[in-house]
């Protein structure tokens, strides 16, 4: 008797936990995190001509189904397949000022990333052109590298970044600078006045940075990508 009471105690619990599987993919002490959904785009809009350069991007709320923080991460690039992006930023928000050229195609996504890691998928690719300038106001010139030289090894915790930039029409210029260890590099610093800029950085780093010129009649002009690694 006290053997067939063991062994129905054991079948009891064995439905139990094969009734709890079912909804867990048949493992009863484990619930998958589920992935965050698409977020959609609201502005720019498609195939929308922009006057202003200095563009605020703007998309969806997503919320999480598990209640995880989501983030967002937005690429923009050059060309519709995205082998040139030119701008990626990862944030918290769901808006974000991007500074562009004048007459470019520009297309851009966004997608959700949750906490634990889970990612959905891209959200429709969506273009937009930037204006050309209207006026005879000359762009700024694209910026030169002073220092750290390309690819240099740097040791030292503080780097000095150094480049240099002119307007032939003397305007007065500001920088944004994009620095950090992805390639494209996201926004550092914005509207900065000067030319040089010591930044904190961590040793055996390879770091990506890039800066826009901007002038007072609503020019810009994006530089190259430039990088150097840390001792």
């Amino acid at each position: 008797m006290r053997n067939l009471k063991l062994y129905i105690g054991v079948v009891g619990i064995l439905l139990l936990f094969s009734c709890s599987g079912d909804d867990n993919g048949g493992n009863p002490f484990f619930s998958a995190n589920g992935t965050p959904d698409i977020p959609g785009l609201i502005f720019p809009t498609n195939n929308l001509v922009c006057t202003n350069f200095n563009l605020e991007f703007d998309w969806n709320t997503v919320i999480d189904i598990d209640g995880d923080t989501v983030s967002y991460v937005i690429d923009i690039a050059t060309d519709s397949n995205f082998a040139v992006v030119v701008f990626t930023a990862t944030t918290t928000a769901t808006k974000r000022t991007f500074t562009l050229e004048k007459g470019i195609t520009y297309y851009w996504r966004v997608k959700a990333r949750d906490s634990g890691g889970n990612e959905s998928g891209y959200s429709t690719t969506q273009s937009f052109f930037t204006e050309p300038e209207a006026e005879t106001n000359t762009i700024p010139t694209a910026p030169q590298l002073i220092s750290p030289m390309q690819g240099e090894r740097i040791s030292g915790s503080t780097i000095t970044l150094d480049w240099n930039a002119t307007d032939s029409e003397d305007d007065a210029l500001s920088y944004d600078l994009y620095l950090g260890d992805t390639n494209p590099p996201v926004l550092f610093s914005d509207n900065i006045n000067v030319s040089t800029l010591d930044v904190t950085v961590s040793p055996g780093t390879v770091y990506y940075w890039r800066v826009v010129v901007k002038d007072t009649q609503q020019s810009a002009a994006i530089g190259q990508v430039w990088n150097f690694k840390t001792e």
